[in-house]
């Protein structure tokens, strides 16, 4: 089997909505025409547009699964990528943390170039966060040139007017040596009160004004320096920072979390903080939040009320922003609803844009965007889509049918044979393969591990789990041998570490013993640190310290679990949560092993993070896929300048949205799409 003998309508499930994939025209455009309207309230107008706030977010209700959620999410991204931050948020897992939650979702959003929609991915492009900071600073500073605060210049209209135009431009990205660059590094303490007058001028009122602006700037004017751009990012996120780290940028202690911070305080900051973003976006972009898989929430009752009000407060407190939520009907109304308290209810706006289904001629369209995405001669259009067969599905042409189960009719006309549904061990496989070519999801996901080791480990044979409410830990395994405690820590602070190895060494001399389990990706500092107690800290992690080091094959391999289950909770798939569940405690036994069994010995610091900008084989892997159109990996394998394995050559697909990846049991397809 070669790729060309794929089946073309073998996938029917968008996971990523920010794939391109084209769109067929007509179809759900009266819902996507209500958010357009809705974002165009937002982004009209000239820039700082700083008070505006939409009074309702907007729930996406399909009728039944697989009327196209994701597919209008992802026609609603085409049309203002280029004019908005669009944040796309999987489901939360601790209700105490919702904010949180939201929160490092939007940061790590923030910390990744805006796609074009066309070029690879390179990081060492300007992030979101970059352009907020600059269209923030050119603004505040074009208006004290104008009023000739705190600066005098010859040329001020011209002055101001350059610094609006192109903010990244004027400021080069804080590079050494530029003027205006090295101007601003040199004054800015000078000109911090001013700034914050300006702000207050416009009507912006920040919790912590002084401390926001020094972090945009240090983050903005340090482009190469990752240190310094984490600091922020914890500091965004309500990560307690050392003294050493929140000097560098020119904070204060009052300005940082406390070590000991709380779940609940570190909530409710992160609450500020997303209402002063809101505040700052309208110097910049309108935000938009969209919020799927929420019928996993129908499982979770406490998790559904928390989000409910998180919703609720984002419509009351959060300006310059529109939240989508999406959701299947039948989940929502019986038990997602229900669980959210009437007055959060009234914050999402009626009645609910209800998805249409495909009518005869989105049908014949559909099917013509697939065989040519396919490179399909055109003769196989015709005789595939037969005047009787499209009459047999679609009686009367105003019929509908979800897209779907459209396009299962079509695998199977193309088959010629009824077309099974994928065993549960290929869908999870196709999961894995997708989220190695995300870079975006190679990052600490708290919620998706907690989802893990809290939801998916419940049935596992002579294991008890709670969650507990303490300051450090979230989840509780207890097992005959001993109990475990897992903590979701993203942060560095050592005195914050110090307290964690000690409760974890008083624990470990308890009967059963106990140890702690913390997980660490690839982006997060190593641990432990040049800290005073490293020695200690080494020693606790080869007897009751165990801190996890995920690689990115790590990674896809468990978040790939959450999105199988998230898969059957939408009903995307022909299998149960239920059934779901027993095959995830097979396939991950040897995590499950892992985690509870002793602690090993301490990890081997990981490797360095891949470089950030486009690798040699990303590139060559994009070059080759653009010019062959689709081809299998193991076809791309064989055309690389240098070795590669399967996994390196879908890492290095990441790097270009143009890229999808079909999985099948045999092979891996790769396909050049654009919109």
């Amino acid at each position: 089997m070669n790729a060309s003998e794929i089946n073309p309508f073998a996938d029917q499930i968008i996971n990523e909505p920010q794939r391109l994939e084209a769109a067929v025209g007509g179809l759900n455009d009266r819902p996507l025409e209500v958010l357009l309207a809705e974002f165009d309230r937002l982004a009209e107008g000239p820039t700082p547009r700083t008070k505006r706030r939409l009074p309702y977010a907007h729930l996406v209700s399909s009728p039944q699964p697989g009327y196209g959620k994701s597919h209008l999410l992802g026609r609603l991204y085409r049309e203002i990528q280029a004019k908005s931050i669009f944040v796309y948020i999987l489901a939360i897992q601790n209700p105490a943390t919702v904010f949180q939650s939201l929160m490092q979702a939007i940061v790590r959003e923030l910390h990744f170039p805006p796609r074009s929609g066309a070029g690879p991915l390179d990081s060492e492009q300007s992030t979101h966060l970059d352009l907020l900071a600059h269209h923030v600073f050119a603004h505040l500073l074009a208006g004290l040139i104008e009023n000739r605060i705190g600066i005098e210049i010859d040329t001020p209209s011209d002055t101001a007017e350059k610094l609006r135009a192109d903010p990244l431009l004027a400021f080069n990205r804080g590079t050494v040596g530029d003027l205006w660059a090295d101007w601003m590094r040199e004054n800015f303490e000078k000109l911090l009160p001013f700034f914050g007058e300006a702000l207050e001028i416009r009507g912006v009122s920040l919790h912590s004004p002084g401390a926001w602006l020094r972090a945009l700037f240090h983050y903005a004017w340090s482009p190469f320096d990752a240190n310094k751009r984490r600091y922020v990012r914890d500091w965004m996120t309500a990560q307690p920072l050392e003294q050493e780290e929140y000097s560098h940028l020119g904070m204060r202690a009052a300005d940082a979390p406390d070590c000991e911070i709380s779940p609940h305080a570190a909530n409710e900051l992160c609450r500020q903080r997303l209402a002063d973003l809101g505040q700052l976006a309208g110097y910049f972009r309108p935000l938009v939040f969209c919020i799927d898989q929420t019928e996993i929430y129908a499982h979770q009752p406490l998790i559904a009320r928390s989000f409910g009000m998180a919703v609720a407060a984002l419509v009351n407190e959060v300006n310059n922003h529109l939240t989508v939520v999406t959701s299947n009907q039948s989940p929502w109304v019986e038990r997602i609803e229900p669980n959210i308290e009437d007055a959060d209810l009234d914050r999402l706006s009626r009645p609910f844009l209800t998805l249409q289904g495909l009518n005869r001629e989105q049908a014949r369209e559909l099917v013509r965007l697939r065989l040519e995405a396919w490179q399909k001669p055109a003769g196989e259009l015709t005789s595939f889509l037969d005047k009787a067969w499209l009459a047999e599905l679609f009686p009367a042409a105003g019929n509908e049918m979800g897209a779907r189960h459209f396009l299962q009719k079509c695998k199977e006309r193309w088959a010629r044979k009824p077309a099974p549904s994928a065993p549960l061990s290929e869908l999870y496989q196709q999961h894995r393969d997708r989220l190695l070519a995300e870079p975006k999801r190679h990052l600490f996901e708290p919620d998706t591990l907690q989802w893990l080791v809290e939801e998916a480990a419940l049935e596992l044979p002579g294991l008890k789990v709670t969650r507990v409410d303490q300051t450090y830990f979230r989840v509780k395994w207890e097992t005959p041998q001993r109990h475990c405690f897992f903590g979701f820590e993203a942060g560095t602070n050592w005195k914050r570490w110090e307290k964690i190895m000690k409760i974890s060494q008083n624990a470990a001399s308890a009967t059963p013993p106990a140890k702690s389990v913390f997980f660490r990706t690839a982006d997060m500092a190593v641990l432990p640190g040049a800290w005073r107690i490293a020695d200690q800290f080494r020693q606790a992690q080869a007897s009751c310290l165990h801190i996890v080091v995920l690689e990115v094959e790590d990674i896809a391999e468990l978040y790939a679990a959450k999105e199988l289950f998230a898969d059957a909770a939408q009903q995307n798939i022909s299998f149960s949560t239920t059934q779901v569940m027993s095959f995830l405690r097979d396939q991950l036994a040897p995590w499950w092993e892992r985690l509870r069994g002793p602690v090993s010995a301490p990890p081997t610091p990981p490797p360095a993070p891949p470089p950030s900008d486009v690798s040699p084989l990303a590139g060559e892997v994009r070059d080759i896929v653009q010019k062959e159109r689709f081809l299998s990996v193991d076809e791309v394998i064989l055309k690389l300048s240098t070795p590669a394995s399967r996994d390196d050559v879908l890492k290095a697909c990441g790097h270009s949205v143009e890229i999808r990846i079909h999985s099948h049991p045999n092979m891996i397809v790769l396909q050049w799409q654009t919109s």
